[in-house]
């Protein structure tokens, strides 16, 4: 497990560490938008966040939520900051949700799941979630066990607090409250930490082969599905050229793009004529149509 702590502008700006003691990692709050729309951006974020950086220290941003307020200027407030203060790819991101601003459960748990559902799509990342255990035993978390959780419970041992419906498990524990909040993150290594919080790394495109000439006759059309997931296809031409098409889940026939261009793509003549496709995200079939 690894030791952290958690920072707003409560503790001021660094060596806020030297009350933490020997810490892997810190999370800093960023921002908060308020009821009225009020935004506050956290004057030592930056000075914490760059300290962290220099130490070679693991990075969580987060944002204090309030259910009241619009989702999508949370997030915006938010993200603007992370990219303003350098978010790198093995920094984390997180929710703290502890308060309702009166709202009732079901409207408080369903702000904090489209909040974490836009955060994970404009940071490319999956946030971690903050709260505590009379809040969440009171339904403001219903529907969040999908993300990690960061729970406040100190009132036990370090590693050991009480787990809240509807999750499971938890990632973080904040045991310490006193002076400075204290936590304790479950991964063997700040690498595995980083790994799993940060920005993933895109994945190998995966070939799709088939070996065959496809393309026999004038005017005749192939279907050749996909796996989900794939990225790119050869394709192996005969001697006629052939105009490759993109069919999406919608029924939407689209062309084919290479990667830089919006040119319909044409197979080299030849008897060994290659073409590698990049597909449009969503393509799921791909219909090969020899032409003279």
């Amino acid at each position: 497990m690894i030791p952290g702590a958690d920072v707003s502008s409560w503790q001021g700006p660094p060596p806020w560490q030297l009350s933490a003691g020997a810490i892997d990692w810190a999370g800093v709050k960023f921002s908060e938008f308020k009821p009225g729309s009020i935004s506050y951006r956290n004057p030592d974020a930056g000075t914490d966040f760059a300290y962290l950086r220099r130490l070679g220290k693991g990075r969580i941003a987060y944002l204090f939520g309030h259910p009241s307020t619009s989702v999508t200027a949370t997030v915006a407030l938010f993200a603007g900051m992370c990219d303003a203060l350098g978010l790198e790819d093995g920094d984390g991101i997180a929710l703290d949700h502890e308060v309702t601003d009166g709202l009732s459960a079901a409207q408080v748990s369903q702000w904090a799941r489209d909040v974490l559902r836009l955060l994970e799509r404009a940071l490319h990342r999956r946030p971690v979630c903050y709260t505590y255990l009379s809040f969440a035993w009171a339904g403001n978390c219903a529907g969040l066990g999908g993300y990690d959780l960061w729970i406040s419970d100190p009132g036990r041992p370090p590693g050991y607090p009480r787990v809240p419906a509807p999750w499971n498990t938890w990632r973080i524990h904040q045991w310490g409250v006193t002076g400075i909040d204290r936590d304790l993150a479950d991964w063997p290594s700040l690498a595995a930490m980083r790994a799993a919080i940060g920005r993933p790394r895109p994945k190998p495109p995966r070939i799709e082969e088939d070996p065959m000439l496809l393309f026999r006759g004038v005017n005749a059309e192939t279907p050749l599905a996909l796996p989900e997931g794939t990225a790119f296809v050869r394709f192996y031409a005969g001697p006629q050229h052939a105009e490759l098409r993109c069919h999406f889940p919608s029924g939407q026939v689209a062309d084919v793009h290479l990667t830089g261009t919006s040119e319909k793509v044409l197979v080299p003549a030849g008897e060994h004529g290659v073409s590698v496709i990049r597909l449009d995200d969503g393509a799921h079939e791909v219909c090969a149509v020899a032409s003279a």
